[in-house]
């Protein structure tokens, strides 16, 4: 809205109130006049048809809005109401009003409920209570002085109404006036007295005693004119009214030889006091139209869900006290936890009963039971056995995530990975976890788990606070998160365009799946350096440190997300049994990167969940179970897997399909895994990637820092030629005299080791000596003679 525009609604407004206090006016004069003509007409319900005639000025509305000020309020003291609604009008329209209108206000106000009550008293002494139908003072007056002559009688109630008067005007004196003058006035700073306007500085004028009159100087002769003078440095010439310069040298002595004041003027101090504080820095900002998604994409499985009978029940507890009767084990109580596909049995045996008893008849009681997944457990006050129940329940993720457990939870990654068999909503928190190795055999449910970790994480975090990392060696289990390309996911910078990076976002070779977790480990030591230089241990300390403005970015400081790295198919990515050197190389470093990344991700915020369906001892190694403290285990097919997984038996007795069991270094705790389809992940993905995505560079992704380079993958053209191997010229000469480029020959004929063979290899390739690797045959020998041979190496020397 423009000036114009304002200027008008303004000047319609201020007519508007002065036509209101103008019948506001009229109304309660006119009922001053013609109150007891118009009495019976305000207690006629039919006061309002036409056949009925009003004395009152303004009509019958006018009579009603009089008899509410005047009868009902104030009596006499309505007309200080108006006054408020003129000083109003007058601001509106001509904007002269030059008292405060909070002041106004406040004065016309209180005089009012003053008036009213002063009013009120003098009606009761005099006998006017009936006097316009509620007295001087009106009916709220008088029921404020019957109620005061109730209490304290007449005489108090006088002495309480000249103390109150008197209170009235001293709170409108000088010092209680000024300070109710600046309510609505703008703040200005003081500024001290200043000394009337002189040409000369501040410094040379006189005191607040008026100087004597000096004698008019004599006219001068118009001196010639003279070179332009030049000042010294901070001093101008001064001009006086006439447009002449003056001679500031002069002035000053004439000014000394009068001997004037001296003034001291002090200017404000230096005030340190921070007034208000900066605002938190919104790590959101960037994206803040967007919408989490919502969980009426998830699907409620409804008819999935089967209620365990009662007869069903009461057959399994008859069945294992009877077992445990032909083993002269008394039982004392036996109570049911019905769980969505096991129930748990909690048995109490009686005293001088072992436990180990119990649990040595597991095999019995699974076969007397006639189920599979049967498993005895030592609880704190029982034994459990837990049975599969007949018919199966499916948990909805949905059901999961609608929780209080995960709505409420206080977690930095919370994860709702499903239902306990003590009827709870398992949540964990994964930046505490803080790695999470997933195992079990095939089809049992590894994939739905992990895409419900995800799924828990998308709907918890905001696409500023978590960045996801695939690497999917099967080509098919992620290729739906492609569409989080540019709100969820990390990728590297390397990409020509952008189909070359979407088709490149979910990694899903084991050379690029190196290249990322190098880059990884190099995202993570810079965060380190970022921590460090914040004096905080942890990402979390960190991110509340830049939020509250105690970092600065302009020295590198900014927002960390959390960093997940999900990887599906471990032991592919790291199959290197009957491979070449390459391949033994590439897996050797993606078991480096994922070990570094396990060892000190944490506290950077960067966390591995590792997947496999594989769980032999060459895959889930002992550094990697050691920096894995947070397991879950599927069904296995043996004791050996599951003691492999977990360090103890018990995953090859579960039922699959989501049956599972939950490690975190303590105990052990049977979940049945929530569910969640794959259309349900097509449209979770499609509800976040359909939004508006980050505006830096045109939408762009998170950029991971590339990653230092491999002299296994980037060899050729890249040798240092300070750091060839001290034996790389004998071992050139010895590959062109057999015409063999072979490591072993190198290991055999020089005495070298693996590592060093391997080394002195590739810089031969790397020079053009020998060929690339072929598998387990000899590299190709591309130089026939010594003199090419001398040639190259002369290059090198």
């Amino acid at each position: 809205m423009d000036d114009g525009e304002k200027a008008r609604v303004r000047f319609i407004s201020g007519l508007v109130v002065a036509a209101f206090a103008l019948f506001t006016f009229l109304s309660v004069t006119s009922y001053l006049f013609t109150w007891k003509a118009d009495q019976s007409l305000l207690r006629d319900p039919a006061m309002m048809s036409q056949a009925e005639q009003v004395a009152n000025m303004c009509g019958k509305t006018g009579l009603k809005w009089a008899h509410f000020l005047y009868g009902k309020w104030f009596g006499l003291g309505s007309y200080a109401l108006i006054i408020i609604l003129v000083a109003i009008a007058i601001r509106l329209l001509l904007g002269r009003w030059k008292q405060s209108l909070l002041r106004t206000f406040f004065i016309a106000l209180s005089g009012a409920i003053v008036a009213s009550f002063l009013l009120a008293y003098l009606s009761s002494l005099t006998g006017l209570d009936s006097a316009f139908d509620g007295g001087l003072g009106g009916d709220g007056g008088s029921a404020v002085i019957a109620w005061a002559q109730n209490l304290f009688g007449t005489v108090i109630s006088g002495v309480l109404l000249v103390i109150l008067l008197a209170g009235w005007v001293f709170l409108l004196g000088n010092s209680f006036s000024d300070w109710l003058l600046s309510l609505g006035q703008p703040h200005a700073p003081k500024e001290e007295a200043e000394p009337e306007e002189s040409p000369l500085p501040s410094w040379m004028t006189e005191s607040k005693s008026e100087p004597e009159p000096e004698p008019e100087p004599e006219p001068l002769p118009e001196p010639a004119p003279a070179p332009a003078r030049t000042f010294p440095r901070g001093q101008t010439p001064v001009t006086d009214p006439s447009g002449e310069d003056i001679d500031v040298e002069e002035e000053a002595l004439q000014a000394d030889e009068a001997e004037p004041g001296f003034e001291i003027v002090e200017g404000d101090k230096i005030d340190t006091e921070v007034k208000k504080e900066l605002p938190r820095i919104d790590n959101r900002a960037e994206l803040p139209n967007y919408a989490f998604p919502s969980l009426d994409l998830l699907d409620d499985y409804a008819s999935s869900r089967q209620d365990i009978s009662t007869e069903e029940l009461t057959r399994n507890k008859n069945k294992i006290i009877a077992t445990l009767a032909n083993y002269k084990i008394q039982i004392n109580e036996v109570k049911a936890n019905v769980g969505p596909t096991v129930t748990l049995y909690k048995v109490y045996p009686a005293p001088g009963v072992k436990i180990s008893a119990i649990k040595s008849l597991q095999e019995d009681i699974a076969m007397s039971l006639n189920a599979k997944g049967v498993r005895v457990v030592t609880l704190e006050d029982s034994v459990g056995i837990e049975v599969a129940n007949d018919r199966p329940s499916i948990v909805p993720l949905k059901a999961m995530l609608n929780d209080d457990a995960f709505r409420r939870s206080k977690a930095e990654l919370p994860v709702a990975i499903g239902y306990t068999i003590t009827q709870k909503v398992k949540v964990f928190d994964l930046a505490d976890a803080p790695h999470l190795l997933v195992a079990g055999a095939t089809k049992q449910g590894k994939s739905v788990g992990l895409n419900v970790i995800v799924a828990s994480l998308l709907y918890s975090k905001h696409p500023s606070e978590l960045k996801l990392v695939f690497i999917d060696p099967k080509m098919v289990e992620f290729s739906a998160y492609e569409k989080l390309l540019k709100h969820y996911l990390a990728v590297l910078p390397d990409s020509a365009d952008e189909a070359e990076e979407r088709a490149n976002c979910i990694v899903k070779k084991p050379e690029m799946a190196d290249k990322i977790l190098r880059s990884l480990c190099v995202e993570m030591d810079e965060r380190y350096e970022l921590l460090s230089q914040a004096y905080v241990n942890n990402i979390k300390l960190y991110n509340e440190k830049y939020r509250n403005r105690k970092l600065r970015p302009d020295e590198g400081h900014k927002f960390l997300p959390y960093i997940v790295a999900v990887i599906d198919e471990y032991a592919d990515l790291t199959m290197s049994v009957g491979a070449g050197a390459e391949a033994r190389n590439l897996s050797r470093s993606i078991s480096t990167s994922i070990i570094r990344l396990a060892q000190k991700g944490r506290a950077a915020g960067i966390h591995v969940i590792l997947a496999t369906q594989r769980p032999s001892v060459d895959v889930i190694t002992g550094l990697i179970k050691t920096n894995f403290p947070t397991r879950i285990a599927f069904r296995t097919v043996s004791r050996i897997d599951s003691s492999t997984i977990l360090d103890s038996p018990g995953a090859e007795k579960l039922i699959g399909k989501g049956d599972m069991l939950y490690y975190a270094g303590v105990e052990m705790e049977r979940v049945q895994c929530a569910f969640i389809s794959n259309d349900e992940i097509g449209k979770l993905t499609d509800a976040v990637g359909e939004q508006e995505g980050y505006k830096k560079c045109y939408n762009t992704p998170y950029y991971l820092p590339a990653p230092e380079p491999d002299s296994v993958e980037e060899g050729t053209g890249m040798i240092d030629m300070k750091a060839l191997d001290e034996r790389f010229e004998e071992a050139a000469r010895l590959v062109v005299t057999s015409q063999r480029g072979s490591t072993s020959d190198l290991q055999r004929r020089l005495g070298m080791g693996y590592a060093k063979a391997g080394r002195v290899m590739d810089q031969l390739e790397a020079a053009g000596i020998v060929g690339p690797q072929q598998g387990s045959k000899p590299r190709d020998v591309l130089v026939t003679d010594f003199a090419a041979l001398d040639e190259i190496l002369s290059h090198y020397r």
